[in-house]
């Protein structure tokens, strides 16, 4: 588990670097318009793999660990994946140039392509992580970082970074990762070429019992953590999204963090619950609790000290009060981190049901702030839907992690 959770932190740690600078770049570079827009659509990518993390990647986290035979499952989720995958192509194709945005052919394209690559790059750094084979993610994440570094360093010199827009960076970003994939591709496509195509759907329908409410979870747990991105960008422009946005910059890219303690954690804790070891599992999800909420606190004092020197050298008269929306962002990323630690636990226990629960109450409640927000004109406050969603799931969560060991016995598909 160390050193699993080890080389994950050093990957996390790597591809947190890589997006804080393209961040800080992106920043200095762009006018807050194009940087909102490049928010946006950062933020719609996440919206549409959680529509992937709760029907494959999640199944295969918790089960196939846990599973005595495993095969089975692992060929119908790869089919699942795959018919995901071209779903989501077609769908894209068919409804980015319909949107009404103003977006030219080239930007739809460019969109499209990068949700499709990120889509089948998570799906594989997922994958890979269930299976504990983390050192070829590191190798392939550190392969991506490279590409993408020499494609936009080709592109600045020969042409001038100005020609670097939000279109070109997207298909950048889409080559980089499919290009970094290629190795863990040529695995997927051997385990496909084993069977499975033909019965998948049917062998999936027991999984799809959880995995339903796993969808519900995902979906509303992204309303309430990136919704506002749409609601700013509908009610207020991209501009005032670029504002906000700015001020997560620092602490976006923790966020990945979270993903390297879940990677390993969830099937980690699925074994344990799966073996009936109630003590390792709780103090391993509280670990795993009380790490974050320390490596925020300190984070934040190291934000709050260095401040001055940020503030100059990052957005001086370009985002007057953003200290403001800072300060909101720190607190917010504090609450993620920690219910997000617990949330997990309660994955590996399979209890979607009670969990999507959780954040359909939390979504509401960010829905009733945003709007009031939006009544009274003051987008600076829409973090605090964000903050009110964030301790109200936090707190469900907890309550659902207090019954005894014997009221939370494994629950099967």
């Amino acid at each position: 588990m160390r050193r699993n959770v080890t080389i994950s932190v050093i990957d996390q740690g790597l591809m947190s670097a890589f997006n804080f600078a393209l961040n800080l770049a992106l920043l200095k570079w762009w006018s807050s318009e194009d940087f909102g827009l490049y928010s946006i659509l950062f933020s719609a990518s996440f919206m549409i793999l959680c529509i992937q993390n709760a029907l494959i990647t999640t199944p295969y986290s918790v089960l196939v660990p846990a599973s005595d035979n495993p095969e089975p499952l692992r060929r119908t989720l790869a089919w699942g994946h795959l018919g995901s995958l071209l779903i989501l192509a077609v769908l894209l194709l068919m409804l980015l140039p319909l949107l009404p945005f103003g977006w030219s052919l080239s930007l739809s394209l460019a969109a499209a392509a990068y949700f499709c690559s990120r889509w089948l790059r998570e799906y594989l750094r997922n994958r890979w992580a269930a299976e504990f084979k983390l050192l070829p993610i590191l190798t392939s994440d550190l392969l991506g970082i490279g590409l993408f570094a020499a494609g936009i360093t080709a592109i600045g010199l020969h042409w001038g970074w100005s020609a670097v827009g939000v279109t070109e960076l997207l298909y950048l970003m889409s080559l980089s990762q499919l290009l970094c994939s290629l190795p863990m591709l040529w695995h997927e496509l051997q385990l496909l070429r084993s069977g499975g195509q033909h019965h998948w759907w049917q062998q999936y329908q027991p999984i799809w019992q959880q995995s339903r409410w796993s969808l519900v979870g995902a979906l509303t747990t992204e309303l309430q953590n990136r919704g506002y991105v749409l609601f700013i960008g509908a009610f207020f422009g991209a501009a005032v999204v670029g504002f906000v946005q700015a001020g997560r910059v620092f602490f976006g890219p923790l966020n990945v963090i979270t993903s390297a303690w879940t990677r390993v954690a969830k099937p980690t804790l699925a074994q344990l619950h799966g073996q009936h070891q109630w003590p390792q599992f709780i103090r391993l999800t509280h670990l795993g609790g009380l790490g974050f909420l320390l490596f925020n606190v300190v984070f934040a004092s190291a934000l709050w000290l260095s401040w001055p020197w940020l503030q100059q050298q990052f957005f001086a008269d370009k985002y007057p009060g953003i200290e403001w929306v800072v300060a909101q962002w720190a607190l917010a990323t504090l609450l993620f981190h920690v219910r997000g630690s617990y949330s997990t636990a309660v994955q590996a226990q399979n209890r979607f049901q009670e969990l999507a629960m959780a954040t359909i109450w939390g979504a509401l409640l960010s829905l009733l702030v945003l709007v009031l927000v939006g009544l009274v004109n003051q987008p600076q406050w829409v973090i605090a839907g964000v903050l009110a969603a964030e301790t109200l799931v936090l707190l469900y969560v907890l309550r659902l992690l207090l019954p005894a060991r014997d009221k939370v016995e494994p629950q099967q598909c």
